[in-house]
């Protein structure tokens, strides 16, 4: 995972968490509804890892060109 997925996980996680919590709490209290909120926060992680929106496509150009420019270190040559 690059760093920049990994900035744009950790804000989606940081907007389902609050969500997921009140999901299980009212699950905990008898109250079926919090499946509804325990889908939403799922909905939040899975449209940042799978959706990409215009305003990713800079940061895919950008990553793809760093790709090309910098080269992976081998484990033998380390």
């Amino acid at each position: 995972m690059r760093l920049l997925d990994a900035i744009s996980l950790a804000v989606a996680v940081a907007f389902a968490a609050p969500a997921a919590l009140f999901g299980v709490e009212t699950l905990l209290a008898g109250d079926s509804t919090g499946w509804v909120f325990l889908g939403f926060a799922a909905g939040i992680i899975a449209f940042e890892q799978y959706v990409t929106m215009p305003t990713d496509v800079p940061i895919l150009a950008a990553q793809k060109a760093t790709d090309a420019v910098v080269e992976e270190p081998d484990e033998e040559n380390q």
